[in-house]
């Protein structure tokens, strides 16, 4: 007769399995066109598509209201009539589709019957930053840089300062070479396509 080994598994720890994180579903443009086109994202709110993630953009207050009509007014003075500008439209990038306060593209009109601005039309991009602020100079200015748009205003209603950038940069952690601080009494120059077409007050533009 065969004895019967005794185990003892006293303190011997069950063996843990690794924990897979999960991970978000990313959408493509051409996905969230689709959505908009069937009508699954609420009218009654806004959105834009961040690197594949629908984000939901805060209600606008009235000093984000005001400075935007206020610069809006003044660039729209300055730009030459093959210049377009758009407020709060989406601009196409590859993997996402934000709506800047303020856009400058490349004329003509016709051009985009049939689609958004790409970065290449691009010539200058403004976002008015309040309660946005850190998104807007983190992961907003990371995926400008990235597509390589050209200038990119941050108007910083906190700080009530004006930050251009300028020499994007692209890579493992894109950013802008150069960036500029305009306090209340300066005056910023507005460069469109490399030229200085102008400039405008910091004063005439923070509510």
């Amino acid at each position: 007769m065969n004895a019967v080994k005794s185990v003892n598994r006293v303190g011997k720890k069950p063996k843990v399995l690794a924990q897979e994180k999960p991970r978000p579903h990313r959408i493509t443009v051409e996905d969230y066109h689709r959505m908009q086109e069937l009508g699954f994202l609420p009218q009654n709110r806004r959105f834009e598509l961040i690197r594949g993630i629908i984000v939901e953009k805060p209600v606008m207050n009235p000093p984000h209201k005001t400075s935007l009509r206020r610069l809006s007014e003044r660039l729209r003075s300055l730009i030459s009539a093959d210049l377009l500008m758009d407020l709060q439209g989406p601009i196409t990038l590859a993997d996402s589709e934000p709506e800047p306060d303020i856009c400058i593209t490349r004329g003509p009109e016709d051009r985009y019957r049939s689609r958004h601005a790409g970065p290449a039309d691009v010539v200058m991009l403004v976002e008015i930053a309040d309660s946005s602020l850190d998104y807007d100079r983190g992961e907003k200015l990371q995926l400008y840089a990235g597509a390589g748009i050209p200038i990119y205003w941050i108007v910083n209603l906190q700080d009530r300062v004006v930050l251009v950038h300028s020499q994007p940069r692209d890579g493992g952690n894109p950013g802008y070479r150069l960036i500029e601080t305009f306090v209340t009494d300066d005056s910023i120059p507005v460069v469109l396509g490399k030229k200085t077409v102008g400039s405008i007050p910091v004063s005439e533009i923070l509510p």
